[in-house]
């Protein structure tokens, strides 16, 4: 199936390179010291008919799943350490 977006370009040119580039976007940035807006254009663009973004969403998901797990293994790594050193000290009051 065609499907029809509006793309804003945009010329990119950081003060250290000696060649700028243009960009498709699909918003309109503010000009700035290195980013100008150049125009807008309609485009049509192929999407397969039977497109379903569900499987990248659930992958995507899944990858978030696994960092929050890590995170949480690493946060619990890290009390156990400090639950170890505390028990090992030698209390004097």
């Amino acid at each position: 199936m065609k499907v029809k977006v509006k793309a804003y370009i945009h010329y990119l040119k950081w003060s250290w390179e000696d060649k700028g580039e243009f960009e498709v976007f699909s918003v309109k940035f503010d000009d700035d010291n290195h980013r100008t807006y150049v125009g807008e254009q309609e485009i049509e663009i192929e999407v397969p008919d039977d497109y379903d973004p569900r499987a990248q969403q659930i992958a995507a998901l899944e990858k978030q799943k696994q960092k929050a797990m890590a995170d949480y293994q690493k946060t619990v790594t890290d009390i156990n350490e400090r639950i170890s050193k505390l028990q090992a000290l030698e209390y004097t009051a």
